[in-house]
């Protein structure tokens, strides 16, 4: 949102919002190359407690015939606005805008003095009337209407001047707080282009590094945006949980045979510094080296440099990419920059000219920094007399599987067979219960007549 001035009679309101400023709001790169990309990823000065005095000293630096502005700006203090689109319609470079995320309020001002204008996939541009506060009286309260209103009237003819129509057709536009997509920006005349949402599987931009702050993602398994997340995993202190003696014998069986790597001639082998947190800006610690560089100097200030551009032992420094050390008043490059760091790993996969090698090389020097970083950071957090521990990563499927096996139940055995039996044994059930046979007194007993005991005499 574009803002007047803050009155300069509200005690310490502007010294605090100044020291709240965690970042800068711009950065400016390459400014020596074909193109010299400069990043607006924030509010616009002014709110803030910053000006456009320095963002337009570093402008006025920049000899590349090309300027690419990538604007992500929610707006921001218009006179600040205005003073940097014009010294981007006055710079001899031809300047190109592009909307990355959202060209809004003075920042869609600033868009306005490309000379060509193109949105990204998704990207929102919107306009609407000035805005800003005022203590006082009443009379107050009405001057600061009449100045909003000329504001207004100045804003709106930025965008007639690009997109035609007149002053009050674009006031209206802006009273309706209008936002654009990239189709709709390009149909009103603020744009120039609206570029496609790739399909799938076609070559993608990797996503640029964030300029307020960076974030280390390895500890999830991200190695970057070619080279995908790895498994999910369970770390297990072994050495605790076994043992001293068990974990030597571990770190013996796991310890693969160091393997020396093969640098290419023109990336920079990597090399022991200091490494630490802080702002960087690339195009200021440039500056201060001497120009062209020595080759001493360029080995330590940079991941990879065109060797075939030595003369005398020095190299220009468009012969250089990838800077990520601190300088030295001096003009000797220090400590490396952690933030430089992550930003060259960012931008390493798209750095034109390069070889696989030469790639591969200045992966390991830029990577050993952050490792370097990393374990300085460790031994500022544990005790230096605390024991070596080893951990072994395990696939959680893997030992899901595994436990569920092992709590598997045993099937139940079986009764044991008798043992096997005569036929006759096996065949007694079959047989029916039969009663005695009668003898043969029994069967002829009914043909005896009973017995009497006196004899009757023959007739």
């Amino acid at each position: 949102m574009p803002f007047i001035e803050l009155p300069d009679h509200i005690p310490g309101l502007r010294a605090r919002a100044q020291n709240n400023q965690p970042k800068p709001w711009y950065r400016i790169t390459n400014q020596t190359a074909d193109e010299a990309e400069v990043m607006l990823y924030n509010e616009v000065g002014g709110w803030y407690g910053s000006t456009a005095d320095e963002f337009i000293e570093e402008l006025r630096g920049i000899t590349a015939p090309k300027i690419l502005l990538r604007v992500n700006s929610p707006g921001g203090s218009v006179t600040e606005g205005i003073a940097i689109a014009n010294a981007l319609r006055s710079h001899p470079a031809s300047v190109t805008v592009q909307v990355d995320g959202i060209a809004a309020s003075i920042a869609s001002v600033i868009a306005m003095a490309g000379d060509k204008v193109r949105m990204m996939p998704n990207a929102l541009l919107m306009v609407h009337e000035a805005s800003g506060l005022c203590v006082g009286e009443a009379a107050d309260m009405i001057k600061t209407a009449e100045v909003l209103d000329k504001i207004s009237d100045n804003i709106a003819g930025a965008y007639a001047a690009r997109a035609g129509g007149t002053e009050a057709e674009w006031r209206q536009v802006m009273r309706d707080e209008t936002w654009y997509r990239g189709e709709e920006a390009v149909k009103a005349g603020l744009a120039d282009e609206c570029m496609p949402i790739p399909k799938r599987g076609e070559d993608e931009p990797a996503p640029e590094p964030e300029m307020r702050k960076s974030f280390d993602f390895t500890a999830y398994g991200y190695r970057g945006p070619d080279r995908p997340a790895e498994k999910s995993t369970l770390t297990i202190d072994i050495g605790s949980a076994l043992g001293e003696q068990i974990a030597n014998a571990l770190r013996a069986a796991v310890t693969p045979a160091p393997v020396v790597p093969t640098v290419a001639d023109t990336a920079v082998a990597p090399h022991n510094t200091a490494v630490e947190d802080g702002e960087w800006d690339a195009g200021a610690n440039e500056k201060r080296l001497p120009s062209p560089v020595p080759v001493a100097s360029v080995k330590k200030m940079y991941a990879v440099y065109d060797e075939t551009k030595t003369e005398d032992g020095a190299v220009p420094k468009t012969a250089a990419k990838l800077p990520h050390h601190f300088v030295n008043e001096d003009g000797t490059p220090g400590a490396a920059s952690v933030t430089a760091v992550r930003n060259a790993l960012a931008r390493l996969p798209q750095a034109e000219g390069l070889s696989d090698d030469e790639r591969a090389a200045a992966e390991r020097h830029l990577q050993k920094h952050l490792d370097a970083y990393h374990d300085a950071d460790n031994q500022a957090t544990t005790s230096p007399q605390a024991e070596q521990r080893i951990v072994v990563q395990v696939d959680t499927a893997a030992l899901a599987a595994a436990l569920r096996e092992a709590n598997r139940p045993a099937p139940a055995e079986k009764p044991a067979a008798p043992a096997a039996a005569g036929l006759a044994a096996r065949a007694a059930h079959l047989k029916p219960a039969r009663p005695a046979a009668p003898t043969w007194r029994d069967r002829v007993a009914h043909l005896n007549p009973p017995s009497s005991a006196t004899t009757q005499p023959a007739p």
